[in-house]
């Protein structure tokens, strides 16, 4: 599909996006005026101008149509990743947009909310890696002091050996169920505080 960059209402009258209704107003009563004077019997480009500028007019100048335009506007010239748009990504949401039957401010509605739950899955992957990251240096520092006093006690190394058969089955079970509360007790209601603050 071909890409062609369409004006918006805002560069058909010619004013700026701040623009005042009395500004809009006087530019759009000029240029209808300009093109007016142009219109005659063999000019279809000035009647297709006119038809134009008073679509954009229309719209601007009415407060709730505009801050519904502004809206759409701004999710078609802004990419979700706030780079430059391409023609694939603009035909990809085009179709979406089709073939879901929504507004372009609902699919933002949509993305917002999966970047949200894609945020959230994120920080408790990292929240559970750190967990786990901590048992492992835990683990570690106990298998570590055990091969120390192997070396040092020779000769009660049987029970030692038994000690640290026991020990290291009780700790990893214990790592096991530590996990299972951090991550379905305490994660869950700290993500429940953050949902909370971010609504």
């Amino acid at each position: 599909m071909a890409w062609t960059k369409k004006e918006t209402f805002y560069e058909i009258l010619g004013v700026k996006k701040e623009s005042t209704i009395e500004t809009i107003e006087a530019i759009y009563q000029k240029e209808l005026e300009f093109w007016e004077h142009l219109q005659g019997p063999g000019s279809p480009e000035a009647r297709d101008k006119i038809l134009e500028l008073t679509r954009a007019y229309l719209t601007l100048s009415d407060p709730k149509k505009r801050k519904e335009y502004d809206s759409e506007l701004d999710f078609e010239f802004v990419l979700l990743d706030g780079k430059a748009k391409d023609p694939e990504m603009e035909e990809a949401y085009d179709k979406y947009r089709i073939n879901h039957n929504k507004t372009y401010q609902e699919i933002l509605c949509e993305f917002t909310r999966f970047r949200e739950e894609m945020g959230d899955t994120l920080w408790i992957l990292k929240k559970t890696t750190i967990y786990m990251v901590l048992n492992l240096l835990v683990y570690s520092g106990f298998v570590l002091s055990h091969s120390l006093l192997m070396e040092t006690e020779k000769t009660e190394k049987s029970w030692l050996d038994s000690v640290s058969g026991w020990g290291s089955g009780i700790f990893l079970v214990l790592s096991a169920l530590g996990y299972l509360f951090f991550r379905f007790h305490f994660l869950s209601k700290e993500l429940e505080k953050r949902k909370q603050k971010r609504n």
